[in-house]
């Protein structure tokens, strides 16, 4: 008897168990082929202190130029940081500087020396840090242009 009860109990649950589990198996294949249609969690740039963007300044975009590899880039990119060298912000000039500095010691002789022209326009305080590191650049026409233009600025110091 108590075998009888035993089948009669299974067979019963058994229908349910499995329609159940048909039903729970549909739902996951069909969310997995189809994806959840309700964004519960909102995209990291709406919330105000992870998603925050970056500033991007003129000074990185243009230092991110010197790195690329065609040669008119990097010498648009000396032209443009020449522009801004000759802000009235003392914290813009500095920045250039440092970029200019990067471009000193650009692959290509001629872009070096259009860095070291812009240094050189550059007040002292701001060029001649990266002007006398050019001075052992392995190119000769460089050594003497750096050369020429700490001698114009020495030209230009009042006698004391």
């Amino acid at each position: 008897m108590e075998r009888i009860c035993k089948y009669a109990c299974w067979a019963r649950w058994s229908g349910s168990y499995r329609r159940t589990i048909a039903i729970v198996a549909v739902l996951v294949a069909q969310s997995w082929v189809m994806g959840c249609g309700v964004r519960t969690i909102p995209p990291i740039r709406y919330l105000p202190i992870l998603g925050k963007e970056k500033e991007v300044k003129t000074t990185q975009l243009l230092a991110r130029a010197l790195g690329d590899r065609d040669l008119a880039v990097r010498a648009q990119a000396v032209r443009l940081l020449d522009v801004l060298s000759q802000s009235n912000d003392n914290g813009i000039k500095k920045q250039v500087s440092r970029v200019l500095g990067m471009a000193a010691k650009d692959s290509d002789p001629g872009i070096r020396l259009q860095a070291i022209e812009s240094l050189g326009k550059m007040e002292a305080r701001y060029g001649n840090k990266y002007l006398h590191a050019a001075l052992k650049d392995p190119n000769p026409f460089v050594r003497e242009r750096v050369m020429q233009v700490l001698n114009q600025r020495q030209a230009q110091l009042p006698d004391s």
